[in-house]
């Protein structure tokens, strides 16, 4: 049979037309602003002005709990918050906690894209990452000035870069911080080496086998491992599953549960069989679908909520 020359074109026009699609909702996404009710702030750390997004949910009252949100590389806050679907805007109107989204810098080693400094100051050969460790606590100081949050419950979840970021906060400032969530990112090897001892900080960590922009390698598991040991947690884990709520999404998820630990802390990670880089139900744009497939069986955010308030600090 003869190929139809119009019907060969009308394919063309159509592939054109969904992939201009994706990479105009994927900019979109980049541009989002913050979703009605959050609200945009600013201070100055070391002469520099930072941004970051807050939403204080539900009823005004003292000892709120309070969650960072950290964006991945190229990212920005109200783009999370939009990926996110809102998960931890809706938890913290109904229980009155407060979220903030903050805001990375542009640095040159990331093309000036937006980038956690989630390396060591004394990295061989590397320059000096932004003084984010100082931002993240200023932003803490701020809030908790206005709002009156309770200091044994501040938590920090991060994506990707924003995973790396988490990590690094938790391992040199755990004053600052209750229980820190990593979802596809692990530690730089510079970060490690010192988190083998320091106060107990509960992790909750999430991985995709299928991620191919931060694979799922031994480093990533030593450092759950390594932060097992630092919380005085069991040597082995309870192993779980999770029910496969949406078989379509072609993915399983399994649980290593480190409990119970020093102070109260836990130590668990989602092991996402067929996972790609990717916040377990999301909202995808367009291009981001290239990182892989996104697990549907759970909504991360609701999953790290709840471990959040089960792991305040003692």
């Amino acid at each position: 049979m003869t190929p139809n020359p119009y019907r060969r074109r009308l394919i063309v026009v159509a592939v054109v037309a969904l992939v201009a699609l994706g990479v105009t909702r994927a900019a979109a996404f980049r541009r989002a602003r913050p979703l009605p009710g959050t609200s945009v702030r600013q201070l100055v750390i070391g002469g520099v002005t930072r941004t970051y997004l807050l939403r204080a949910g539900g009823e005004a009252k003292s000892g709120r709990p309070l969650v960072l949100v950290l964006h991945g590389l190229g990212g920005t806050a109200a783009a999370l918050e939009r990926r996110t679907r809102g998960t931890f805007d809706t938890l913290a109107d109904q229980l009155g906690a407060v979220i903030v989204y903050p805001q990375a810098t542009g640095y040159p080693e990331a093309g000036d894209r937006a980038r956690w400094g989630d390396w060591s100051v004394g990295q061989r050969g590397a320059p000096p990452p932004p003084d984010d460790l100082g931002f993240l606590a200023a932003v803490i100081d701020a809030v908790a000035g206005e709002l009156a949050i309770d200091r044994k419950r501040v938590y920090a979840a991060g994506f990707s870069n924003g995973a790396m970021m988490v990590y690094r906060l938790a391992c040199e400032r755990p004053d600052l911080v209750a229980a820190v969530a990593p979802v596809s990112g692990g530690m730089m090897p510079d970060v490690a080496p010192a988190c083998r001892q320091g106060a107990p900080v509960s992790i909750l960590g999430m991985h995709g086998t299928a991620d191919s922009i931060v694979p799922l390698d031994a480093s990533i598991r030593d450092g759950v491992v390594a932060w097992a040991k630092r919380d005085g947690c069991p040597a082995q884990p309870a192993p779980s599953e999770l029910p496969d709520a949406d078989p379509s999404d072609g993915t399983r998820t399994h649980v290593d549960l480190y409990a119970p630990c020093a102070a109260g802390t836990a130590v668990a990670f989602y092991t996402i069989d067929g996972g790609g880089h990717a916040w377990p139900g999301e909202d995808t744009p367009g291009i981001f679908r290239r990182a892989g497939t996104v697990p549907r069986d759970f909504d991360a955010g609701r999953v790290i909520w709840d471990f959040f308030l089960a792991h305040p600090k003692r």
